[in-house]
């Protein structure tokens, strides 16, 4: 590892305390540069999952990657006081997303007996065991094995959840922007908190799968009566409906490239996306810093990722486009059914 985890730690500290504007320069210079290394143990990391699905001729629904939005860093920071940023096991993170829970548990099984030079640290199953927030996926810690300094040591996250889960989880991160909130870090409005909860477990019912503990002894009937008068009374469908970024436009252009680096103005619904080949990764990266140092308020959002295409691009962040259209057509079955079921009355 070209940076110690100290030294790491230590720009990190700087970032979230320091009030010298040059102290906090020189510590995003050096966070960013050591942000940037992840980049080649990601793509290596995602060919190697690409493979093993192919071999087990499992086929996602999309397999993504990005680099940690600095954002995303100091919150993360701020909220854990006892988290050093050279532990972070999520700075370089990608993503498989599958059609359902029978493929969802065939990849776990699989990564967790496949052989490899890379170590498989931690396995955090919160699918099994979701969060409070209602949160579901299966998360893998690596620790990147190179003889090249920078990649040695490095943490790489996977992520893998079901198109159902992942819709969910893209409609919290929407909703969060919607309301200037971290809604994924059980902070913000409780009204919201409490309804993604509640679809949460509808979702786990359809998807055969353990329910939240607080609703355990709640039944199905209940809680979608009660997302039912939720959406109502939020208005929650009519606002992430009012939402949306269309990109046909960039879907035609095709947008061949191997990095994309997206910014998203919530308040004027728009989306600039700059396109960025592999040979010039260090100056998407410079772009990537420059953007987040002149953000200053929560309705705009800047990220760095690799997709294949433009519209597998939407597909792996729907959020980042404002998109919530399958989350809200789920929700919207789940409401008609409660009503063509004579729930309400």
């Amino acid at each position: 590892m070209e940076f110690s985890r100290n030294a790491i730690s230590r720009a990190g500290e700087i970032l979230i305390t320091s009030s010298s504007e040059d102290d906090i320069y020189e510590a995003l210079e050096m966070i960013n540069q050591w942000r940037s290394h992840h980049l080649h143990p990601l793509r290596v990391m995602k060919n190697r999952l690409i493979k093993l699905c192919e071999r087990s001729q499992i086929t996602p629904y999309l397999v993504s990657q990005r680099l940690k939005r600095l954002s995303s860093i100091e919150y993360k920071l701020d909220l854990n006081a006892d988290m050093r940023l050279g532990g972070m096991q999520d700075i370089g993170g990608y993503r498989a997303v599958l059609k359902d829970v029978k493929d969802l548990l065939s990849l776990k099984s699989i990564i967790e007996t496949a052989k490899q030079k890379h170590k498989l640290e931690k396995i955090n199953d919160y699918v099994s065991n979701p969060k409070e927030s209602g949160y579901r996926s299966i998360h893998f810690v690596y620790k990147y094995s190179s003889r090249v300094e920078r990649y040695d040591g490095l943490r790489i996250e996977l992520q893998i959840r079901t198109k159902l889960q992942h819709g969910w989880a893209t409609a919290v991160e929407t909703a969060g922007l919607i309301t200037n909130t971290s809604l994924k870090s059980s902070m913000g409005p409780d009204e919201w908190l409490d309804f993604f909860k509640i679809v949460s477990s509808l979702f786990a019912i359809k998807e055969g799968l353990p329910k939240l503990e607080i609703h355990k002894d709640r039944s199905m009937e209940s809680l979608m009566v009660e997302c039912h008068n939720k959406c109502k009374e939020l208005n929650i469908i009519d606002t992430l409906k009012a939402l949306g970024v269309t990109t046909k436009h960039l879907e035609r252009q095709n947008f061949p490239g191997d990095y994309y680096l997206i910014f998203i103005d919530v308040e004027k619904q728009s989306v600039l996306i700059t396109v960025f080949k592999e040979k010039s990764i260090e100056a998407a990266t410079d772009k990537y810093l420059e953007i987040e140092k002149e953000i200053k308020d929560t309705s705009k959002a800047v990220v760095l990722v690799s997709a294949n295409s433009m519209k597998l691009l939407r597909k792996a962040y729907p959020s980042y486009f404002l998109d919530t259209s399958e989350f809200i057509a789920s929700i919207e079955k789940i409401n008609a059914n409660c009503i063509s079921r004579g729930y309400l009355t």
